[in-house]
């Protein structure tokens, strides 16, 4: 027995110390970066991170690059896109987790050769990045919000000199980091420098890969900054759309149920009505923060919109359709439904200070020559959804897209301009329905207003699935009929009555 507890012991301890001596894992050093530079544009619900990278190729037939974000930075980030600057397609990335840092590996459209330069740019959306400090205020009170980052960009590369920006919506800031000192920067003297809205650390020089031994939990800083917003702390909590597609009426119905919230500092004390009238009426005494209504940009060919909420209909919303189409006489000139929007404003029926919530339901028809079409080759309609409905400036925690197709189609395929969380199908009954409509749902968290792209599903209808609906149709009333004339000449009387 002490034998196989000594043995189990002694295994423990050679695991440990292998692991000890596994060095983390790195990509190939084939590149170089000759210059970071990294710009925050900083915001409320959304922050916006532009890093430029000018790479310089150390072997020949260098072709893939590894971006790396922190463990922080990953956590938060919603959006990530790499491009080559000057060309305006993105590159494909694929991410790997390895070590506090997640690594996004991208290919270059063509392989380097020694020496020979690159400059790519890597564009992140991270979600509530930014939280309200204090965490409570008054009425009439500015917001104002706490946002932290890492001071020296991670890369798995050698870096010849880079810089970090912050860039605040207002000069209002209460305070910055301003850290004493730095090894990779001229001198001993920390620099920094504050211009109008733009907060510039660095440069620093001959920083080292987050690979070496303790860059990551002894020489990487954080810099803080605390700011004022002037635009409402938006958050989606919920965004959930059903699209369904109807042959016979040439028609597809878009709606959505929607809960917003201001994820603000929440209001402390109680509400005044009148304060928050004078607040609008006296110039400099507004609350910028405060959610009191939404611009939304629809698409083009909207017809009967419709807005409502638990109460009833909402009156105080504004529909403006988007102008007429211009017209071509080639249908592969048509323009996009998209290039052109309809405009709809929402007022909610109170405004939304920090902390409340408001939910309501917004639906549109549209004509769905405009959104699906046939493909002869293929025997199968397609048809085109926008996965959401952008906010000015928002986040959405959860998105779920509902596709309903007609009574009797058959799902063939689907395209994601991005990948989802999970995705399922269902059958939906509606009016006039027997066997129900298949529909395909699409569920999504941590989105922003990048993630808009369509979802095209294709599906084929035979001939039988098309009269489906009429014969059925046709037969319950017949069926009625049938039943109220056999009902009619039936006698229910107990006694029958006599002759005369």
């Amino acid at each position: 027995m002490h034998l196989a507890i000594g043995v189990l012991q002694l295994c423990s301890l050679l695991s440990l110390a292998l692991a000890a001596d596994i060095p983390p894992y790195s990509p190939p050093a084939t590149f170089e970066n000759t210059a970071i530079v990294r710009s925050v544009d900083l915001g409320g619900a959304t922050t916006q991170v532009t890093t430029t990278y000018q790479v310089r190729a150390l072997q020949d037939g260098s072709q893939q690059y590894f971006f790396t974000l922190s463990a922080d930075d990953a956590a938060r980030v919603s959006w990530v896109e790499a491009k080559v600057k000057g060309n305006g397609t993105p590159l494909k990335l694929e991410s790997t987790h390895a070590d506090n840092v997640s690594l996004y590996g991208a290919t270059l459209p063509k392989a380097l050769k020694v020496n020979e330069t690159a400059t790519l740019v890597l564009t992140t959306i991270q979600s509530h990045a930014s939280t309200p400090l204090p965490a409570a205020i008054r009425q009439g009170e500015p917001l104002y919000l706490k946002y932290t980052s890492d001071l020296y960009v991670l890369s798995s590369y050698n870096t010849i000199i880079q810089r970090l920006k912050l860039r605040t919506p207002t000069q209002k800031v209460k305070e910055y980091s301003s850290p004493k000192a730095s090894k990779y920067a001229d001198g001993d003297a920390m620099p920094y420098t504050k211009s109008a809205t733009t907060i510039t650390y660095g440069p620093f020089r001959s920083v080292p890969p987050w690979t070496e031994a303790a860059f990551l939990g002894e020489t990487q800083e954080n810099v803080t900054v605390h700011y004022e917003l002037d635009s409402p702390y938006t958050t989606v909590k919920t965004f959930k759309r059903a699209a369904e597609v109807s042959h016979w009426g040439s028609n597809l119905n878009i709606q959505d149920n929607i809960w917003l919230k201001n994820d603000g500092a929440q209001l402390k004390g109680h509400f005044s009505r009148l304060e928050h009238i004078k607040q609008n009426v006296h110039v400099g005494t507004s609350q910028p923060h405060v959610i009191r209504d939404l611009v939304l940009h629809l698409p083009s060919g909207i017809r009967d919109p419709y807005i409502y909420d638990v109460i009833g209909n909402v009156s105080t919303t504004k529909f403006r359709p988007a102008l007429p189409r211009r017209q071509t006489s080639s249908p592969l000139k048509r323009a996009s439904p998209l290039e052109r929007t309809s405009v709809l404003e929402i007022k909610p029926r109170y405004p939304l200070m920090g902390g409340w919530n408001y939910t309501f339901t917004m639906g549109y028809d549209l004509p769905l020559q405009e959104w699906a079409g046939y493909y002869v080759e293929k025997g199968a309609y397609v048809v085109a959804v926008p996965f959401l409905t952008p906010f000015p400036g928002a986040t959405f925690d959860e998105v779920e897209t509902k596709v309903i197709l007609p009574e009797g189609a058959k799902l063939l395929e689907h395209y994601l301009p991005f990948a989802v969380d999970s995705e399922w199908e269902d059958r939906v009954l509606t009016y006039l329905d027997s066997v129900g409509r298949p529909s395909i749902t699409f569920q999504k968290s941590n989105c922003t207003n990048e993630h808009v792209g369509m979802i095209y599903v294709a599906y084929s209808v035979d001939t039988n699935a098309h009269l489906q609906k009429p014969l059925t149709v046709a037969t319950a009333a017949f069926a009625v009929f049938v039943l109220a004339m056999s009902l009619r000449r039936l006698d229910f009387t107990i006694h029958s009555k006599k002759l005369v």
